[in-house]
């Protein structure tokens, strides 16, 4: 909790003229419990009572010193897309709230982002971290996109061998290629044209 108070008392406060410590220290811990989910600043409003533009404000200042990230729902339009609910994830792993499943979706996320920033840096290619998401609530962990494309979707699941609904939804409707990545599996198999990994071997195999 020290690291904690240090990075908003100190950090921020020095960053931005923000006086509402109680406000700020509420949206971080809410952030910390809601790893994987989407975020609506509306509902995190509500929760701290404030105003959703002050939610954003802190969210974004998170952002900026590099305490969390966010991945955005894709969309070919880049605009529609900003416009969406994103999930929020931490650099740092130890400040996830919740079960070993939350823990190791941050991880996941994480490896992933690096993936995409060192295809991008080293290569001078265009990669993204993002995930699917329809209306009606259809949704896979993450997506990688290279020049505005789906590379390849990917659930990140603790111990479940089985396909999610989203990934198998995804995979058949649109062909993308589809990997559930387990943390605890005896041995690596497909499901149809899904594959389910090992989570050590799939992050071996990423560009870091």
């Amino acid at each position: 909790m020290q690291y904690i108070d240090s990075l908003l008392r100190i950090d921020i406060f020095d960053l931005d003229n923000i006086q509402n410590l109680r406000a700020i220290q509420t949206v971080f811990e809410l952030l910390r419990n809601r790893v994987g989910s989407s975020i609506s600043y509306s509902s995190i409003a509500q929760d701290v009572g404030v105003a959703p533009n002050t939610v954003k404000k802190y969210i974004n200042l998170f952002e900026v010193l590099f305490i969390i990230f966010k991945v955005t729902p894709y969309a070919k339009n880049i605009a529609r897309s900003l416009a969406k609910e994103p999930k929020i994830y931490f650099f740092d792993n130890g400040l996830v709230q919740g079960d070993n499943g939350a823990k190791f979706e941050n991880l996941a996320a994480l490896c992933l982002l690096k993936h995409a920033y060192a295809k991008t840096d080293y290569l001078g290619e265009q990669w993204k971290l993002q995930y699917l998401k329809t209306k009606d609530g259809k949704e896979t962990d993450f997506a990688l996109i290279q020049d505005n494309k789906v590379v390849q979707i990917i659930e990140a699941k603790l111990s479940d061998p089985n396909p999610s609904k989203g990934l198998v939804w995804f995979q058949e409707k649109y062909g993308f290629p589809a990997c559930q990545i387990v943390k605890e599996l005896r041995l690596e198999h497909k499901v149809k044209t899904i594959e389910i990994k090992k989570a050590i071997s799939f992050f071996q195999e990423l560009f870091l």
